[in-house]
């Protein structure tokens, strides 16, 4: 006598949970976001309230790319400016050093 029609459904049930879990976690892209525009905003304006020098200013322009590598070291990372992601991006932040 084979399998129940229950026995079917949840064994069904395991396999599409497993893959829909496994296409998520090793091939669906993964969107991030970075408010570069806002980031450089917020650096501008305390090089211009003399909070950074000039030097501190160019060590975060260099650190901006160190970050975005260090986000994107998976290929299917995809890291997007703010202003073009509209909603359900995840958000990046870098710390800010003082």
């Amino acid at each position: 006598m084979g399998p129940s029609y229950l026995e079917i459904i949840v064994i069904a049930l395991i396999i599409a949970a497993t893959a829909v879990t496994g296409y998520d976690r090793f091939v669906a892209h993964k969107i991030y976001v970075f408010d570069l525009k806002g980031y450089l905003r917020t650096q501008n304006a305390l090089l211009l309230a003399g909070e950074i020098t000039d030097k501190q200013w160019q060590t975060r322009l260099n650190a901006i790319e160190d970050f975005l590598d260090d986000e994107a070291v998976n290929p299917r990372h995809v890291i997007l400016m703010g202003d073009i992601v509209l909603r359900n991006g995840k958000t990046v932040s870098l710390k800010e050093q003082r």
